[in-house]
């Protein structure tokens, strides 16, 4: 899809998309940012100032006594990143042992309202990776305390089916983010889905919807 101009007038935008003409009340621009790696004269130890991102390994050494963190690194433009990142690279220049960088569990969170927040792969995304997907979504009112709020919202699961464990999660509502945060333990430890299944959720809480939500999965 290409858009050939915009214009407003009267009120409205007028957008030329492929030929046709569309016209909206509003208009949202998402242009997306990269990073600017020209001016850091990174040719100078060997590294391709053009590149989009910097390429580090799961030591954040991207040449001989170089580390490189954060968006440079195209790893997902987060503040969080940067700070998983920093803490890795400290303690490799430190010569200190620990755990490599693991991206398979990255939280993603938009505070909108209500907050929209996700973790690892798509249901698309586990697909085009040839897993044996099953689905389990959730309204957020099948918690009490979603319906007590009237609040909007969803959960869903995507789960490897042939492992039985999550690949990927998406929480929206109240404090989506928040309820993000046992859903992204899933996915980084690799639980089993029969585990959550046999917790105790704490009632009345939003996150109890996690737990329709996996019954969704038995029946996907």
């Amino acid at each position: 899809m290409r858009i050939e101009s915009v214009t407003y007038g009267d009120g409205q935008f007028a957008a030329r998309v492929d030929g046709r003409s569309l016209r909206a009340d509003n208009l949202l621009v998402a242009a997306g940012r990269r990073a600017n790696l020209s001016d850091l004269g990174l040719d100078t130890v060997g590294l391709d100032p053009s590149a989009r991102a910097v390429e580090v390994d799961p030591r954040m050494r991207a040449a001989d006594g170089l580390w490189a963190i954060g968006d440079i690194t195209g790893k997902g433009a987060f503040t969080h990143m940067s700070m998983y990142q920093s803490a890795i690279a400290v303690r490799d220049i430190l010569g200190k042992d620990g755990p490599p960088a693991s991206y398979h569990a990255v939280p993603r969170v938009t505070f909108t309202e209500p907050e929209v927040g996700s973790v690892g792969m798509t249901e698309k995304q586990a697909r085009d990776a040839g897993l044996n997907v099953r689905v389990g979504t959730t309204d957020l009112g099948s918690s009490t305390r979603g319906w007590i709020h009237r609040a909007e919202g969803l959960i869903n699961l995507v789960e490897d089916a042939d492992r039985g464990v999550l690949v990927g999660a998406t929480s929206v509502g109240p404090s989506g983010g928040e309820v993000l945060s046992m859903l992204v333990t899933a996915v980084h430890a690799e639980i089993p889905t029969a585990t959550l299944r046999s917790m105790i959720y704490a009632y009345p809480t939003f996150h109890r919807a996690v737990e329709a939500a996996l019954s969704k999965l038995e029946q996907a």
